[in-house]
């Protein structure tokens, strides 16, 4: 009990010393620099390039293509209404439009992206959605690319899921194993002959 003393106020201190993040803290207001994206790669969850479609519920982003997070063909549902514009100036998000998303993850849910987080594409080009910054969209998926190593489509409705080949895999590697069962058990039988101890 004695050694165990220390050890559990040492991990008093060290709970309690650490920084406490709210529950309900606010997604950060994402700013791409597009000749630096490092800390905009860092501060989103998600990075994906799609089509903005009107739903019911909000905005959904119909995606083409992930450049960091977890691929799936569903759409990525943004929140009916975007946040205060003190806080973090929403993007504006056309219907029909393709763009390339910065997209921070609040309670579960993705928050709307900042105004500096979105990227209009438009004939090769990437604009962002407050106009401050401008450059190919090649030029910038090939710079996240490069930080995040990922560049990942969804797959298609039509497209079947990942499967065991049987004819290709297991059946050939099933009979090798059975082939090297039998010749253990043949080299036994050998050896016993040759040693009956």
């Amino acid at each position: 009990m004695r050694r165990l003393a220390p050890r559990l106020l040492l991990l008093l201190l060290i709970v309690t010393a650490a920084p406490a993040v709210p529950a309900g803290a606010a997604a950060p207001c994402i700013a791409v620099d597009p000749a630096a994206p490092d800390a905009a790669v860092l501060a989103a969850n998600v990075v994906v390039v799609g089509t903005v479609v009107r739903v019911a519920g909000g905005p959904d982003i119909v995606p083409e293509a992930f450049l960091k997070g977890t691929v799936t063909r569903q759409a990525v549902h943004l929140p009916a209404q975007p946040p205060d514009p003190a806080a973090c100036a929403p993007a504006e998000l056309p219907e029909g439009a393709r763009v390339l998303a910065f997209l921070a993850v609040a309670d579960g849910a993705v928050a709307w992206p900042g105004s500096g987080a979105v990227f209009i594409l438009r004939d090769g080009q990437a604009v962002r959605a407050d106009g401050q910054a401008a450059l190919t969209e090649r030029e910038l998926v090939d710079r996240i690319r490069a930080l995040t190593g990922q560049l990942a489509a969804p797959p298609a409705d039509d497209e079947p899921g990942a499967g065991i080949d049987w004819t290709g895999t297991i059946v050939p590697v099933g009979g090798l194993l059975l082939g090297v069962f039998a010749i253990g058990l043949v080299l036994m039988r050998v050896w016993h002959r040759i040693d009956p101890s």
